[in-house]
């Protein structure tokens, strides 16, 4: 504004601003003076856009969103991994990541998928950092003062220059315009290329402070599994997802009972699901965030593995047979993204690298020209902070002889803010379903001691989050 208006005033006089004076009171010991400051048009409209911004609401952007919901998720449903995190008996982490698209690309469904893969990786990034990493640190500082070191040009420089700008004049005479047509076509404005000057730089004067940092961190990444998803966005269309991942020696151990007990693993009825895990997954909106992989109990007690597939279809028209094979190669994505679950739980390792190094420093530069045959000299003189980083994680995983996996079910939903079509699949591990897939192929009769396997089983600001599919008593 240009002059000070208090804004209790303002509020309460907005409605009657115009063709009003607002007076200003200044009490003095013995005097009371007051002082009318007229409000011109643009004042007047000043107060009024003020007035209704303050009635609006603070925007909240995606990762302050995040950051709340998982501070209530720490102190709510997660509590229990959380206190068993504290006590040494797991490890409970949580990596975030955005979308790096638009929702208006057509590939922003794909783009929120693999948004989620970064935070998975972001996730098992800090897990191999508490395992153990190793770390080279370095530091150092500089001071340099020299102003004997301006830069000269020798008399060979000078003459040799002289002799190539005599040699250009001519070409350019005799050659007319082909050599300036030449020189555009290298990018090189001929006006420039012919009156730029011969120039030297020498540091006269350093005085800077730097850091660098490396780390490495490779292990095993076997057993770790996600148990939450978390997802937030602003009405702009900027996305966040988050998601919680658990490592424990339990379920390391569980892990290794499935790879050699080959489907010989008794059911815990004190486990069982309330109902069978088709009903559990009835609802196609809710399957939208749920992503990775979860142990859990079937209705009689079995564990199972239950591996979250999910593809965008990038196609957005009206003509079915695209729709429908673009939606083909979706499911069919999904699938291996579901597969590609079983193989980083059962079997995997991560590497982390990350480098980074900064640098503060204070530089005099002296710098000498020469343009014809005047010599000029001049000094430049810069503060600059310089902050560098490389960080690199990759976690591979591998599952040979896999059997017993099935599809339970496939689902087609859009997306509840944009409606971007997004295909997903779930596949169940089942260790009935195992030893009935190893009877099958090896021609042998399943042992009866082994019970049956069960049946087949622009938008608005938000945010949601995957179904509770796991608890802290399984770890």
């Amino acid at each position: 504004m240009k002059r000070f208006i208090p804004t209790l005033l303002a509020l309460a006089v907005s409605s009657a601003l115009h063709g009003q004076a607002l007076a200003e009171t200044t009490a003095t010991s013995n005097v009371d003076i007051t002082v009318e400051v007229p409000l011109n048009a643009t004042d007047i409209a000043e107060v009024d856009q003020a007035i209704t911004a303050s009635a609006q609401p603070a925007m909240l952007d995606p990762g302050m969103q995040i950051e709340e919901m998982i501070a209530a998720y720490r102190r709510g449903e997660g509590q229990g991994f959380v206190t068993k995190s504290s006590a040494g008996k797991l490890y409970f982490g949580i990596g975030q990541a955005n979308v790096m698209l638009r929702p208006e690309s057509r590939d922003w469904g794909n783009a929120r998928v693999m948004a989620y893969k970064e935070a998975l990786l972001n996730a098992k990034a800090d897990y191999l950092t508490h395992l153990g990493t190793r770390v080279v640190a370095s530091s150092a500082t500089r001071l340099f003062d020299d102003a004997s070191q301006m830069p000269q040009f020798t008399p060979q420089e000078l003459t040799s220059r002289n002799r190539l700008e005599e040699v250009l004049n001519k070409a350019v005479a005799v050659a007319g315009g082909v050599l300036d047509e030449q020189l555009v076509e290298l990018g090189i404005d001929p006006d420039e290329f012919r009156s730029a000057p011969s120039e030297k730089r020498a540091v006269l004067f350093e005085r800077s402070v730097s850091n660098a940092v490396t780390q490495r961190a490779r292990h095993e990444l076997t057993g770790v599994i996600p148990v939450k998803s978390f997802e937030a966005n602003d009405a702009d269309g900027n996305h966040v997802v988050a998601v919680a991942i658990v490592a424990s020696p339990k379920m390391r151990a569980f892990i290794d009972d499935v790879i050699a007990s080959k489907g010989d693993i008794a059911a815990n009825p004190d486990k069982a699901s309330a109902a069978p895990l088709d009903q559990l997954f009835a609802d196609k909106n809710a399957l939208v965030n749920e992503f990775g992989i979860r142990r859990m109990y079937d209705d009689q007690g079995y564990p199972v593995l239950v591996s979250f597939g999910q593809s965008g279809n990038p196609y957005r028209g009206q003509d079915f047979q695209q729709l429908y094979d673009n939606r083909k190669v979706s499911f069919a994505t999904a699938q291996a993204d579901a597969f590609g679950n079983f193989a980083t739980l059962f079997k995997s390792t991560g590497t982390f690298d990350q480098s980074s190094s900064r640098v503060m420093q204070n530089r005099r530069v002296g710098i000498v020209r020469a343009e014809g045959r005047d010599i000029t000299e001049s000094e430049e003189s810069s503060r600059d902070f310089i902050q560098a980083l490389e960080q690199e994680m990759e976690a591979s995983g591998r599952v040979n002889d896999l059997a017993g996996t099935r599809e339970l079910m496939r689902w087609t939903a859009k997306h509840p803010t944009y409606g971007h079509e997004i295909n997903g699949v779930i596949y169940v591990w089942h260790p009935v379903s195992e030893q009935n897939a190893r009877a099958m192929r090896d021609n042998k009769p399943r042992q009866k001691a082994q019970a049956e396997a069960q049946a087949d089983l622009k938008g608005q600001a938000g945010s949601s989050q995957s179904m509770k599919l796991m608890s802290a008593d399984d770890f």
